[in-house]
C-alpha cells in the first residue's frame, strides 16, 4: 500500500486513507498471528501493537502528517485492529460512529439470476479496461489540482477536551501487601494516551515503569517496609490531564502473617464477647522456635533435645507467663499468598477444630488472661510452621527476673487493679524424658508429644511460717509484699539438690480479679493466674 501511496496522486481524503490503512493493518496482525505465534506469545500482543503503531506512524509521516488526519468514520472493527488504527491516527474521533453511507436508506440492487448449468460465453479483459479508467481519472484528477480547478475542501477537527480516565489502581488503597510488589494501573482515553508523557512516584521519587501500553502501565520492584505512596499523572496528545494518588503498607512476610493470625483470634474473641488481645510489644521466641522447627525437620513443643518452650522465651528475654500453640502445613508447592491462608486455616483449626488436641489450643487462644499475642511462622516453599505465644502481660518489672551468681530476684508491681502476689511455685523438667521423636512420612517431619507440660511442682517459695504442702518450702533471701507491688529474691543453687540437673521454671501467682470467665472452661485461673514463667537450666 505504501508503494501504491508513493507511486499515485497519493488519496481523495482522509477517508479513503485510514480505510486502507485499515485494511492494510488488518491482514497484517492476521499473518502476524498465523505465522509468528510464538514470538507474539513471548512478547506479548501489547508489544505487536505498540510496534505497529511506530512503523505505521513512521512510514505514513512521508507522505502526510497522521497526526493531522482528522476523518475516519469506521464502525464494526475488530477491537485490535481498532486499537491500531487509533493509535495510527489519534486525532480521528469518529472511530465508532456509522458512516453517511449507513445512514442512508437505499433500497438494496436485486440479485442476478443464474442458470443452474452456466452457459459459456466470450471473457472479456473487464481488469485492463478498470486499470485504464483508473489512470485516465487519476490524470485528469491531477490536472485539475495541479492547475487550481479542484480543491479539496478543508475538514474541521473536532477539539479534545475530554481528558483521560484512570480506571484502575494498585495495589489497592489501604491495603498491605508484601515484596516484590506491583505497582499497575489502567487507564483510558476517547482518542489516545501520550504514552511518552506517562510519570509515576513512588514514594516521592519518579520511577521508570517497567511496562507501559497505551492502556496498562506497571512497576515492579522490592519496596522498603513501611507506607508506600504512589502518584500517577498522564495526558493525552491535547495535554488534557488525569492525576491518581494512592497509598498502601509494604509488609514482610512475618507481618502480614502476625496480622493475619491475630485477626482471626480476635474475630473468635469477640464474638464470644472476650477482650481482644493486642500484639505483643517485642518478638521473643515465637519466631525462633517457627524457625528452629523448620531447620531441625520436627514438629514438637519439646525440642530435639527435650527442652520445654519456656526455656527459650526466658533465654531470648521473655519476662512474663507464656503457652505455647503450634501448628504445621505441608504443602508443595506452596506460594507466599498459599501460606498466609494456610496460617490462618490453621488457627481456625485450633479454636474451631481441636478435639486431637483435647482443646488445649482453643483453651489457650481463648483465655480471657491472655492479653499479648506473639506469632512466629518459618516457611520454605512447602513446608509451613507457625508458633503463636499467648502471653499474659500484667506486671510492670522495676528489676526485671534474672539469676546473677546463685540469687534469683525480681521486682515489680502489678497491673492488674486490687490484685497481689499469692505465691512462688517451681516446676521440674527433665529434657531426656521428652528427646524422643518419630518420623511421620505423611507430615515429612519428625513429631513427638501432642503436648507439653512445665514438668512436675517440687517447690515453692514463701517467707517463714509458710509452707507448700507436699512441696519442698525454699526461704526467700527478700521478700516484700503490699498490695500490688512485689519484691522476692532466693538462692537458686538449692534446687539441684531437690530433683537433679534438669529445667527449673519458676512461676509468680497473683490473684486474679480481672472478672472474665472463660467461656469453655470455668475453673481456668479463676482465683489466681501466673503473670510469670522463668526457666532456670541446671546441669
Amino acid at each position: 500500500m505504501l508503494k501504491y501511496l508513493a507511486e499515485s496522486l497519493w488519496y481523495p481524503g482522509d477517508l479513503s486513507l485510514v480505510r486502507k490503512v485499515t485494511s492494510a493493518v488488518w491482514e497484517e496482525i492476521s499473518s502476524i498471528g498465523s505465522l509468528y505465534r510464538g514470538e507474539v506469545e513471548r512478547d506479548g500482543w501489547g508489544s505487536v501493537e505498540d510496534r505497529l503503531i511506530s512503523c505505521w506512524r513512521k512510514d505514513l509521516s512521508r507522505y502526510k502528517n497522521p497526526d493531522e488526519v482528522v476523518w475516519g468514520e469506521l464502525n464494526g472493527l475488530n477491537p485490535r485492529v481498532l486499537r491500531i488504527v487509533k493509535g495510527i491516527f489519534p486525532s480521528v474521533s469518529h472511530y465508532s460512529k456509522p458512516s453517511a453511507a449507513a445512514l442512508r436508506a437505499e433500497p438494496p440492487e436485486p440479485l442476478p439470476e443464474f442458470p443452474s448449468i452456466p452457459t459459456p460465453r466470450k471473457q472479456r479483459n473487464y481488469a485492463a479496461a478498470a486499470a485504464a479508467a483508473a489512470v485516465l481519472i487519476i490524470a485528469v484528477i491531477f490536472i485539475a489540482l495541479s492547475q487550481g480547478l479542484l480543491a479539496i475542501p478543508p475538514q474541521e477537527s473536532v477539539p479534545d477536551l475530554a481528558p483521560p480516565e484512570i480506571l484502575y489502581t494498585g495495589p489497592a488503597d489501604g491495603s498491605k501487601v508484601m515484596n516484590p510488589v506491583k505497582i499497575a494501573a489502567r487507564y483510558s482515553d476517547d482518542r489516545m494516551v501520550n504514552i511518552s508523557a506517562i510519570r509515576l512516584f513512588v514514594n516521592g521519587s519518579e520511577v521508570v515503569p517497567t511496562r507501559v501500553t497505551p492502556t496498562e502501565v506497571e512497576y515492579s520492584a522490592v519496596l522498603p517496609l513501611g507506607r508506600c505512596e504512589v502518584t500517577l499523572l498522564l495526558s493525552d496528545l491535547s495535554n488534557n490531564t488525569a492525576l491518581a494518588n494512592w497509598s498502601f503498607t509494604v509488609s514482610s512476610f512475618l507481618q502480614i502473617v502476625g496480622s493475619t493470625v491475630l485477626e482471626e483470634i480476635n474475630l473468635a474473641r469477640a464474638a464470644l464477647g472476650l477482650p481482644l488481645v493486642q500484639p505483643s510489644l517485642e518478638y521473643v521466641a515465637a519466631s525462633y522456635r517457627a524457625e528452629d522447627m523448620l531447620a531441625g525437620g520436627y514438629f514438637n513443643h519439646y525440642d530435639l533435645h527435650g527442652r520445654l518452650p519456656n526455656y527459650h522465651y526466658t533465654s531470648l528475654g521473655g519476662a512474663y507467663y507464656v503457652e505455647e500453640n503450634i501448628g504445621y502445613v505441608y504443602f508443595p508447592p506452596m506460594g507466599s499468598d498459599r501460606a498466609v491462608v494456610s496460617s490462618r486455616e490453621l488457627v481456625r483449626d485450633m479454636i474451631y477444630d481441636d478435639a486431637a488436641s483435647n482443646w488445649g489450643h482453643r483453651d489457650s487462644l481463648l483465655d480471657p488472661t491472655n492479653n499479648r499475642a506473639e506469632v512466629g511462622v518459618a516457611w520454605n516453599g512447602s513446608r509451613l510452621f507457625l508458633v503463636v505465644h499467648m502471653v499474659k502481660e500484667w506486671v510492670a518489672w522495676s528489676s526485671p527476673p534474672h539469676v546473677s551468681g546463685s540469687s534469683f530476684s525480681c521486682s515489680g508491681s502489678l497491673t492488674i487493679e486490687r490484685s497481689t502476689l499469692k505465691s512462688v511455685v517451681i516446676y521440674h523438667s527433665d529434657p531426656s524424658d521428652h528427646s524422643e521423636f518419630s518420623y511421620d512420612p505423611s507430615l515429612r517431619v519428625l513429631v513427638g508429644e501432642k503436648s507439653y507440660s512445665l514438668g512436675s511442682p517440687i517447690a515453692g517459695v514463701a517467707p517463714p511460717l509458710v509452707f507448700y504442702p507436699g512441696l519442698q518450702t525454699i526461704r526467700p533471701t527478700a521478700w516484700s509484699v503490699s498490695g500490688q507491688s512485689f519484691s522476692v529474691s532466693f538462692n537458686a543453687s538449692a534446687l539441684r539438690s531437690i530433683a537433679g540437673p534438669g529445667l527449673y521454671t519458676v512461676v509468680f501467682y497473683a490473684s486474679n480479679t480481672l472478672g472474665f470467665q472463660h467461656p469453655y472452661d470455668a475453673g481456668r485461673y479463676s482465683s489466681e493466674l501466673p503473670v510469670l514463667s522463668y526457666t532456670i537450666l541446671v546441669s
